[in-house]
């Protein structure tokens, strides 16, 4: 009896030392959703600064035409 608690010990002591150096899949996936993260907010960004261009140069040219059709 006193064997098999010795042996359970110690192979509960090497997996714990041997979960250490695996690679942890979690983490993993974790660092590819936040890096995905990243990426879209700044693919968002990206994308309402041109519409905020588009938008006011749109604009720029409404009040130019207004501006010529009135004279």
């Amino acid at each position: 009896m006193i064997y098999a608690i010795i042996f359970i010990v110690i192979t509960g002591a090497v997996l714990f030392v041997l979960s250490f150096f695996m690679n942890d899949r979690l983490e993993d996936l974790e660092n590819q959703l936040e890096q995905f993260s990243i990426t879209t907010m700044q693919d968002t960004y990206q994308m309402k600064k041109k519409i905020k261009i588009l938008e006011e140069e749109l604009l720029t040219e409404d009040i130019f035409t207004k501006e010529s059709n009135t004279n």
